[in-house]
């Protein structure tokens, strides 16, 4: 089964009118650090102090998993580089750290070494998805990840089948479907990371909180950087503004810039820039499972992947270490980031997820014309009601060509996991004051909830106009951080809050 988390979700305020019973439409629509060695401190150096969440809520003395010993640091430099071999010397700093030491190419300006060890792995809070705890520790061998995410360069050295540089693009971030980053990683004797490695990255293990033996609260980080709110400095993505997403840059950048964003070892755009491929399966149960979380490498078998870390589209809201994202959301624009593992992950014991598939009609207000049709689902675990609620992610959605007539057909395939709620909107492409993009051609949802259990057909979903700009409740301007932190502002009694495209 499959949660989408799309590069694509856009903004939406919608109510119906005033004689109707209200509308809750989320909007969907198209979305270095030194290599010198230095001295060993037997801790990793990021140059950032981290600090502990507001309130760290999440935090429980049964998460105080304790950091194991290290072994004495041997420094070896096999390779000759001026690096030592990471797997001798698994606490040094990771400026230092030489994750091939048989290959003097590699050193930590390609590639970081996260040391053995716990971490605190997702989160409660009320923002969370639905997916995203019971938070819990889970312990992890020491591994290497790419410190920035695959160029277009890069990427064309190695001659991916099916892929096709775009022109002049340098050093910018790939875009790539999951099945070409995988390709590209195995094609450089490498893997995908899985979750558990790509948030330990991103988020930082215990052995950087305020105790370095044990597990606290100060490493339940939300940002990779620590908890300050995304800004165009530290992470390419979208903020929120009166017409959509108001982005950063509108694209993928260089994937050696924005040095202010590196996360816990040194890694760069662990959020925003493009979408990154795991190697696991999504499934909203592995983190409570069961039993003791070594070396995780997900469900068995094959479906939609996880992907983490957000986009140049993506809004901030969804942009925590925590977030998961899988690829039935379409339109995520994703890259890659590689893993060189020391172990095999190890497969989880959870029931496989079945897909089902809901078809039927979206019908206009008018002819069904401009950029794009999207239908979104979302679980109802993701809603207050017919309300969903700030940075939930959705389970599916697609994106359609408008057809030009006044009813389309859709299918949708979405995880069976109980009933959902469905929405549709319409972005007819012409902005209109006050009025998000992925919204003017109108926008709608099946009332009540639609259940999963089975393939279903026959579905109707009427699109109703936007409110004048005269009766939308109060936005915030673009560029600005919301109210309230991360979460996007929200419509007035009994509208949806405002969304943006992943």
């Amino acid at each position: 089964m499959r949660r989408f988390s799309s590069a694509c979700m856009l903004f939406l305020l919608a109510c119906s009118p005033t004689t109707e019973p209200p509308l809750s439409v989320p909007s969907v629509a198209p979305q270095l650090v030194s290599g010198a060695p230095s001295e060993p401190s037997g801790r990793p150096s990021s140059g950032r102090q981290m600090t502990a969440r507001d309130g760290a809520d999440d935090w429980s003395d049964r998460l105080a998993a304790s950091v194991p010993t290290m072994p004495t640091c041997v420094e070896v430099d096999g390779d000759g580089d001026g690096f030592f071999d990471a797997t001798q010397c698994p606490d040094g700093r990771v400026e230092q750290l030489d994750c091939d030491d048989s290959d003097p190419t590699v050193t930590p300006a390609s590639e970081r070494w996260i040391q053995p060890g716990p971490f605190v792995m997702g989160l409660g809070k009320a923002e969370a998805g639905m997916d995203e705890g019971p938070v819990h520790v889970v312990k992890l061998s020491g591994y290497c990840l790419d410190r920035v995410e695959a160029s277009n360069d890069r990427v064309s050295a190695v001659g991916l089948s099916g892929w096709t540089a775009p022109a002049a693009s340098g050093g910018l971030a790939a875009l790539l479907t999951p099945e070409q980053g995988r390709a590209y990683c195995e094609a450089i004797g490498k893997t995908l990371p899985t979750e558990a490695q790509w948030e330990k990255a991103a988020r930082g293990g215990c052995e950087l909180g305020a105790d370095a033996s044990v597990c606290d609260a100060q490493d339940l980080r939300r940002y990779p950087w620590g908890e300050t709110q995304p800004g165009c400095e530290r992470a390419n993505h979208a903020r929120v503004s009166v017409t959509g997403p108001s982005p950063c840059v509108g694209g993928p950048v260089a994937v050696d810039s924005q040095p202010d964003g590196a996360g816990p070892y040194g890694h760069l755009h662990l959020a925003g820039n493009v979408w990154e491929p795991t190697s696991d399966v999504w499934h909203p149960n592995t983190y409570g499972a069961g039993g003791e979380r070594i070396d995780p490498g997900g469900p068995p078998g094959t479906g939609p992947q996880v992907i983490r870390g957000g986009a140049f589209n993506t809004f901030s809201t969804n942009m925590r270490v925590t977030n998961r994202m899988s690829t039935l959301v379409a339109g995520s624009k994703i890259g890659v980031r590689c893993a060189r593992p020391t172990v095999a992950a190890v497969q989880e014991d959870v029931d496989p997820l079945d897909t089902i598939s809901l078809s039927g009609t979206v019908k206009g207000d008018g002819p069904l014309v401009g950029k794009a049709l999207y239908v979104t689902a979302f679980s109802t675990g993701d809603a207050d009601g017919s309300r969903v609620r700030p940075g939930a992610s959705p389970l599916a959605e697609v994106r359609l060509v408008p057809s030009g007539g006044a009813v389309q057909d859709f299918s949708i395939d979405v995880p069976s996991l109980g009933p959902i709620l469905l929405f549709s909107s319409l972005d007819g492409g012409t902005p209109e004051p006050g009025k998000p993009a992925s919204g003017t051609g109108g926008v709608g949802r099946i009332e009540g909830t639609v259940s999963t259990d089975t393939d279903q057909s026959g579905l109707a979903i009427v699109l109703k106009p936007l409110p004048t700009p005269g009766r939308m409740p109060r936005v915030q301007q673009p560029g600005a951080q919301p109210r309230g932190g991360s979460n996007p502002p929200q419509g007035g009694r009994g509208q949806p809050p405002v969304r943006t495209r992943r």
